[in-house]
């Protein structure tokens, strides 16, 4: 009979402890920031394998970058966390004794996103690289020409639903085989010396790759700047216009993507060889998909060396932590390599939505149509979210899969969010938003130590997008608080 008490008691007692949770929750919910906003929240206790709360968490929402979480998983699930591209170089002649090339230099594009001065000394590190191997080979001067293989990808370089308007910008850049510098040239731009005169402009890696035309102007002190830019779709052809005030002596710095990243590379490749002193004698010569078959059978050919990339695993760290676009991209398309043998959105798609399946979710559960988010197509309910960051748990990669992601206060992505809460440095998250789109999901840890998974997405929203990100990070807050 004591027993039987005792149960009954603590039926009760946890029965008016989640009726009490219930109603914190709807209080959060009556937020006003909220009004008219589709809202949708899943949060779920792992340690102890129960759900916490859930507000329209099977309903889909549009996901942002909280998309990039399904496509780090999949590749760290499906290629392993030490998996590596690899850029191959091969010549179709022969080096005589005085370190002439008789032939082209071939380069094949592996897919690599780390081509770039990320984690390195400088943005051309890499092709300094290259260029002191190729010199270890022997090699000083290349008589034929430098061919660029760029055909490990198919042609479609942007995915499904991309607003044209974002198409300068570094966030959606093009995808390609072999890619430089995130396909972006970067700019720094300056007011000029007095008012009315055009603003300073000033590129990295310094070279004439880019057609610029300079319509901008230095605005007198004290005015915002309306500095801004445009790449002319299908060209490399840039136009910068508005202005920057005179007295902004920090200037803007950011990134113009480019029109065909391989060129691109190779352009800046060329560049790097005359400054080593190899000479290339002939021209750069494109093969991609939009062009012409293979004219190469590599196994008939000399390979002179390969690069290695860094790991998958630091990949996928700047795909969460920075919510890199690019990398997520060049992520995707390598599935749909390594499974089906090619490089196109619906093979790379196909891949994730097999996996998806396997872990128990449906294509009702996520609309996946891109890698990084970066479509509005992409949907995901709050409740797959947590399924997917509970699977992720109990997996071997769950090590890498956390530390991916970006913690509150000290990574740049949310280097603003929740930094004076004193729990904020045990939480792993990943942002998301675009247009009409917030969205915060990871993990956290609460004051009792127990590991929480939350997926909390706001869609519609009329409030400001600061106040937006101040709700999500007080129901986190909360959360961390109360449990």
């Amino acid at each position: 009979m004591k027993i039987r008490t005792l149960l009954l008691f603590l039926s009760l007692l946890v029965l008016n402890f989640n009726r009490s949770a219930a109603e914190d929750f709807q209080s959060l919910l009556a937020d006003s920031c909220l009004t008219g906003a589709f809202v949708g929240m899943a949060i779920k206790d792992l340690s102890s394998d129960l759900p916490i709360f859930d507000h329209n968490a099977e309903l889909r929402f549009s996901t942002a970058s909280n998309l990039k979480l399904f496509t780090s998983a999949a590749a760290l699930e499906i290629l392993g966390p030490e998996c590596r591209f690899i850029t191959s170089f091969f010549t179709n002649g022969n080096l005589d004794k005085k370190g002439h090339l008789k032939g082209d230099l071939i380069i094949v594009g592996g897919g690599d996103p780390l081509i770039s001065g990320r984690f390195r000394q400088s943005i051309t590190e890499v092709l300094e690289y290259w260029t002191d191997s190729l010199s270890m080979n022997g090699i000083n001067e290349i008589d034929g020409d430098l061919v660029i293989d760029n055909m490990l990808f198919e042609s479609d370089e942007l995915g499904a639903g991309w607003a044209f308007d974002y198409l300068s910008y570094w966030y959606a850049c093009p995808i390609s085989a072999l890619s430089f510098n995130d396909n972006c040239v970067d700019f720094r731009a300056l007011p000029a010396s007095a008012e009315g005169m055009a603003c300073q402009i000033s590129f990295s890696p310094t070279n004439k790759y880019l057609t610029i035309t300079n319509q901008t102007t230095t605005l007198p002190a004290g005015l915002e700047n309306t500095f801004d830019f445009v790449r002319t779709w299908g060209t490399d052809n840039v136009k910068f216009f508005g202005g920057i005030a005179l007295d902004d002596t920090n200037g803007i710095t950011d990134y113009v993507s480019v029109d065909d990243p391989a060129r691109y590379c190779a352009t800046v490749f060329s560049d790097m060889l005359k400054q080593k002193s190899i000479r290339l004698k002939g021209d750069i010569a494109m093969l991609d998909r939009g062009r012409q078959s293979p004219r190469y059978n590599y196994s008939n050919l000399i390979k002179i060396f390969d690069w290695h990339s860094d790991s998958l695993g630091l990949v996928i760290s700047v795909i969460n932590k920075n919510s890199q676009n690019f990398f997520a991209e060049q992520t995707l398309k390598m599935l749909g390599v390594v499974i089906y043998g090619e490089g196109s959105y619906k093979a790379s798609i196909k891949v994730v939505n097999s996996w998806l399946a396997e872990i128990g979710l449906t294509r009702d559960d996520v609309g996946y149509n891109d890698g990084s988010g970066l479509s509005p197509m992409n949907l995901a309910k709050p409740a797959a979210i947590v399924h997917l960051l509970d699977y992720m748990y109990h997996s071997d990669n769950f090590d890498t899969y956390y530390e991916s992601m970006a913690i509150p206060g000290i990574d740049r992505s949310v280097r603003s969010r929740m930094a004076s809460h004193p729990l904020a440095a045990k939480m792993r998250t990943k942002t998301g938003h675009i247009a009409n789109t917030r969205t915060f999901a990871g993990y956290l840890t609460t004051r009792s130590g127990h590991l929480v998974a939350f997926s909390l997405m706001v869609n519609n929203y009329t409030a400001p997008e600061g106040a937006i990100d101040n709700w999500l990070d007080k129901v986190c807050s909360f959360v961390i608080d109360n449990y």
